[in-house]
This record gives structure tokens, sequence and C-alpha cells, in this order.
């Protein structure tokens, strides 16, 4: 068994986080990934596009369901990866979120260049697990260019153009064993 920790993986929309979540899972035993995309299925009325910014409340909350649900897993030994957007001006929620969480807590933000973002995110169409991801591009231009400012967490961006899935979770995977990307969650 593996010692339990968690990874957000992070990035704009087309960055491959839930493929490459999933493959970094499968490298390890228990393991779980949470699809924050998810939560946002979840409303039945008033739901708001998350890209507006009207939606701030409502990101708020699905950020801290996704963070909740990922604590559980980790909690019961799970390594746990969540595939969400988390920029840095989410990072006050994380801490708060996760200051009880006694197990290191990894941030790694994919971002492939633009062109990248905007093919795979336009080519996916209307699948139910993205519906709530923009996939026009004025939207995707938008989110890309949040990502494109992180300050202090521009260390943490792993650029994955070259599109080989199974490369970057190798180098997410490195990353997170080597601490290269830790959070460090306050109690």
């Amino acid at each position: 068994m593996d010692e339990a920790f968690l990874l957000i993986l992070s990035g704009p929309p087309g960055a491959g986080k839930t493929t490459v979540s999933r493959i970094v899972a499968s490298h390890f035993e228990p393991s779980a990934v949470i699809e924050s995309d998810w939560f946002w299925t979840t409303v039945v009325n008033g739901s708001v596009s998350p890209w507006e910014n009207e939606a701030e409340h409502q990101n708020i909350a699905m950020l801290r369901a996704s963070l909740s649900s990922a604590s559980r897993f980790v909690d019961a030994g799970y390594v746990t990866v969540l595939d969400a957007h988390v920029g840095p001006w989410y990072m006050p929620v994380v801490n708060e979120e996760l200051r009880k969480l006694r197990v290191p807590v990894s941030y790694v933000v994919l971002r492939p260049m633009l062109e990248e973002c905007i093919g795979r995110a336009t080519a996916r169409g209307n699948e139910t697990s993205h519906s709530m991801t923009p996939s026009g591009e004025g939207p995707i231009r938008h989110m890309y260019q949040e990502y494109a400012r992180l300050g202090a967490y521009e260390a943490n961006v792993l650029d994955n153009s070259d599109g080989d899935e199974n490369a970057t979770a190798d180098e997410v995977i490195e990353a997170v064993a080597d601490g290269r990307h830790l959070l460090a969650v306050s109690v």
C-alpha cells in the first residue's frame, strides 16, 4: 500500500487534467480521482457558467465540496488526485478546507500552449463529464489567461504541449515524489 497523499491537478480547460489524473492515480493502490467537474452536474436549478463573474460564490461552493470529498478519501488511506480548476486565487479556500489534513498536499498546474488547450477543449464537444467546462474559444482564452498569471505558483507549472499523457503523468509523479510542488497547508 502506498502512503496516502493529495495531489491537486489543475490547469485551464483542455490542459489534460482528467486524462492525466486517471493515469497518475493508476500508479498507486489504493487510489481515487475526484473530478470536480462532476459537482457542477449536481446543480438542478440556478447554475451559473463557472467562468462568469457572477459564479464566484458557486465556484467556491463546488471547490469546497470537491476538497471535502478528496479529504475523506485521503483520510481513508487513498492516494487521491483532485482534478479541478484551482488557481492561486483559491489558495485561501484550499488552506481553510485542508488545514486538518495530515498528509502531503501537492499542487501541479498543467499548462500546454493555448492553441493546444483550445483544440482539446473544443474537440470534446458536449461530453457529460465536461458539461460546465467551456467549449467556446472565448471562455477558454479567458481561463487560460487566468492560469498565465500564477505568481509564486509559476514553479508548479508543467508544460504538457507535446500531448503525451503518459509522459506527463510520469513527470507529475516524479514532481510529487521529490516534493517539488508541496503546498504549505497550515493548521
